[in-house]
């Protein structure tokens, strides 16, 4: 299994695609730094008060980890979304199920492979982001302890794998253009899952919070940021109670359960060992 973990770590960093997500990645940090640069003046020439300069950060913290994690689960997306199924095609599977390795070894090899990359990427990005907020001295990135920004790193990471289990999954029912548009689709109708519920919370609408809830559970994505947000930006004040409320650009219902935690694991490890399974009764020509 290691040898199809390094060959697909290679494989992926020769890839095109991760040079040019690596491009867009500088520039989306280009123009965050901007942003902060012209927020912060704004506040410094204007003299905002508290409660409106702490709401305007919370929103600029929020957009710049929401877009972030966008950045991510694409290319995650795209790296996975052929892991399987482009080496079917080509016929290179065959070179490598001829070798004494065993297809849960190929399966996981290629997964932790790219799981690791992601998680590298996601990393770097987190922390790139944090620190920009950090040097322009942004109060909500001021405020957090270590404790906090460990604790929505680690539901940050989830982010990538719990894509990655379905978009590798994917690579073997389909080719690696529908499956990646699947997946960007299924990604998207997370976030949308999270706008219904915060609608229904509002109008009081069970039939509506439950639609919502029963997209979230489709696309249980959006969960893991909004606790990671949570993590990150506890409700306080003015400016927490009304992005708490707003649940920044996504929207979303109330603090996720356990229960639902305990289903995300679940669905994470369901699609791996379906993907495993379903490949060990591929028939390969």
């Amino acid at each position: 299994m290691s040898a199809i973990f390094a060959t697909t770590w290679k494989e992926a960093i020769r890839k095109k695609t991760f040079f040019v997500m690596g491009a867009v990645t500088l520039l989306y940090l280009i123009f965050f730094a901007v942003l902060l640069h012209y927020y912060v003046q704004t506040v410094h020439d204007r003299g905002l008060i508290d409660s409106l300069s702490n709401l305007a950060s919370h929103m600029i913290t929020q957009m710049g980890l929401q877009f972030s994690s966008m950045l991510m689960a694409l290319l995650t997306i795209m790296l996975g979304a052929g892991a399987i199924s482009a080496e079917v095609e080509s016929g290179v599977i065959l070179s490598i199920i001829t070798r004494p390795v065993r297809r849960f070894e190929y399966v996981l090899g290629r997964f932790f492979g790219l799981a690791v990359l992601s998680c590298i990427y996601a990393t770097l990005l987190y922390g790139l982001i944090l620190a920009l907020e950090s040097a322009f001295q942004i109060s909500t990135v001021m405020a957090m302890s270590f404790s906090q920004i460990a604790a929505g790193w680690g539901f940050y990471l989830l982010i990538p794998i719990a894509v990655l289990c379905l978009t590798v999954f994917g690579s073997t029912v389909l080719k690696i253009v529908p499956n990646g548009l699947l997946i960007i689709f299924i990604y998207i109708l997370g976030n949308v899952g999270g706008m219904v519920e915060m609608v229904g919370n509002y109008i009081a609408s069970k039939s509506v919070t439950a639609a919502g809830i029963f997209i979230s559970l489709l696309s249980p994505f959006n969960t893991l940021f909004a606790g990671m947000e949570r993590q990150l930006l506890p409700s306080s004040g003015i400016a927490g109670e009304l992005m708490r409320g707003a649940s920044g650009l996504t929207g979303s219902g109330k603090p996720a359960s356990t229960v639902m935690y305990i289903y995300i694991a679940v669905y994470m490890v369901g699609f791996l060992v379906w993907t495993v399974r379903r490949f060990n009764k591929k028939d390969i020509p």
